[in-house]
């Protein structure tokens, strides 16, 4: 095991650090929807510029702001705001983008949800999604296309953790954890409970829940090699958690060339008390060329090494 281990270490550090070092496709942090297009279901709301340190949500700066970009601005994201008929989605893209070959797509997430109504009223209208990935192909406004990942706020569903090729919603059996629970401790010794901003002044306990990104910036990593797309998050200080290898073992083929998205939905026919408080944020989106010396590391974490290491 421990060989095992110290592999994939390796692969991975080849692959999300070094990288920063390979050529720069295309950086947006989010200030403007000039450029920007967004397929949306309906009852959804993407306000680029949006200022997250306002006080009535006192959000920190996200972990990969660079000097020269406005410090706390993004894309606020919202679904299912008022009218609790059906499940709402979006995905925001970059107007005429496309890549292709070897590359990676990371960007910085926050999401919001309120914890009075989570705690006490039975987690009604709580529960969305926040994530995206690449090989969009420009028109859906779901995640039926590409290599996707999407994650819960608060760990309200069964499947907190999801991923698809193509659509294709992958297995327990192909995540890292052996399941897509957030209650699983693969995802909550990494994510641990957190409280959230006091300017919010949400109602105790009001903490975040374990497993899940509620409270706090979490960056996501997509990475597309060879016809496999490894899955990452990475927290603030630079810890990094495999969620995926996306067509692991060649049976879950996706769309590696086209555009990339930013995904936000709440799944669910329910609208929470405090709706102001149920919200996404996303900052900082960056495409790197994979170099190619690396990509025979993403291969070494699509084959077999997620089944070496699958509890840390």
């Amino acid at each position: 095991m421990k060989r095992f281990l110290g592999v994939f270490a390796l692969a991975t550090a080849v692959i999300g650090t070094n990288i920063s070092e390979a050529t720069e496709l295309f950086r947006d942090a989010l200030e403007s929807s000039v450029g920007w297009g967004v397929n949306s279901t309906g009852d959804t709301s993407a306000t680029f510029g949006f200022d997250y340190s306002v006080s009535n949500l006192s959000i920190p700066e996200a972990p990969n702001t660079q000097v020269g970009d406005a410090s706390t601005t993004g894309l606020l994201a919202q679904a299912n705001i008022v009218s609790p008929a059906a499940g709402e989605s979006f995905i925001a893209y970059p107007i005429g983008e496309s890549f292709s070959g070897s590359y990676q797509l990371r960007f910085d997430a926050w999401i919001n949800f309120d914890a009075d109504n989570f705690y006490n009223n039975g987690a009604a209208g709580t529960t969305e999604f926040i994530g995206g990935g690449l090989g969009y192909n420009d028109t859906d406004n779901n995640v039926g296309s590409g290599a996707q990942i999407i994650a819960t706020g608060e760990g309200g569903s069964g499947s907190d953790w999801r991923a698809f090729a193509d659509g294709a919603f992958l297995s327990t059996g192909e995540m890292v954890a052996g399941t897509r629970n957030g209650f699983d401790p693969y995802y909550s010794d990494f994510l641990p409970s957190v409280s959230p901003p006091a300017g919010q002044a949400q109602t105790a306990p009001g903490d975040s829940i374990a497993g899940s990104p509620g409270f706090q910036w979490v960056t996501f990593e997509v990475n597309t090699a060879n016809g496999k797309s490894a899955v990452f998050i990475e927290k603030p200080g630079g810890d990094r958690l495999h969620i995926t290898t996306i067509n692991r073992d060649g049976s879950r083929p996706y769309t590696s060339d086209g555009n990339i998205g930013l995904f936000y939905a709440d799944f669910f026919s329910s609208v929470s008390s405090a709706p102001q408080m149920q919200f996404g944020l996303f900052d900082n989106v960056v495409v790197t060329q994979i170099p190619e010396p690396m990509t025979a590391s993403l291969i070494l974490v699509g084959l077999g090494l997620v089944a070496g290491c699958r509890r840390r």
